[in-house]
């Protein structure tokens, strides 16, 4: 892969033979086709690529909030998505092609601000009761945090996302009629209230839907 400069003509983007043009980040690029492999594919290629896919298949619908929740400085050269792919991927449990994903070893956020440690409970109306610790630390954290909560039904593969509350509400109150019947597995995250700031997500652990 090289980086090119524009000539008179302007940056070149897309196939022309064997090369192709791209642009990432404002900075162009062009790149050789990969050469057709006649070679069928090792029992350990087969098994990296299902387990890929399924790290890809379970981070995509979030690929938004990662964007997000990936947003510290000092990773530039590796997309967000990327990063919470290449964290996951290592941590896939089992053997191909039982491939499972370890819920606790799941990473949607990553940054310096204090995490919460929800306990969650489930009421006699049946909504999920969310508590937390709201105490304040200068140094990590503000009250006026953003708290968001992200949960996975795992017989349906949907995901639900919810932010109503702040850091030193220590409280939150979800009604999980729509998310339907399956075991929910649950993490939340925290960001500063002008987005810039993000904490670690973190994974609280799951509770059954009937």
């Amino acid at each position: 892969m090289a980086i090119y400069v524009k000539g008179a003509l302007g940056s070149f983007s897309g196939k022309l033979g064997n090369v192709v043009g791209s642009n990432w980040r404002s900075i162009d690029y062009l790149r050789s086709l990969p050469k057709p492999s006649k070679k069928a594919a090792t029992a350990k290629q087969i098994a990296h690529r299902s387990k890929f896919a399924l790290v890809i298949e379970f981070l995509n619908p979030l690929r938004s909030f990662i964007n997000m929740g990936y947003n510290d400085s000092q990773e530039r050269k590796m997309t967000a998505f990327n990063r919470a792919v290449r964290h996951l991927l290592p941590k896939v449990e089992g053997q191909y092609p039982d491939f499972s994903i370890p819920y606790d070893d799941v990473r949607l956020s990553k940054g310096s601000l204090k995490t919460i440690s929800p306990l969650v409970t489930k009421n006699l109306d049946g909504d999920l009761d969310i508590t937390w610790d709201p105490t304040v630390n200068p140094l990590s954290s503000e009250a006026d945090d953003l708290v968001y909560f992200i949960m996975y039904n795992e017989a349906t593969k949907d995901y639900f996302l919810y932010q109503d509350a702040i850091r030193e509400d220590g409280e939150d109150s979800i009604n999980p009629e729509i998310m339907g019947q399956g075991e929910l597995h649950i993490w939340s995250a925290v960001s500063s209230s002008d987005g810039s700031k993000r904490s670690n997500s973190s994974y609280f652990g799951s509770l059954t839907l009937l």
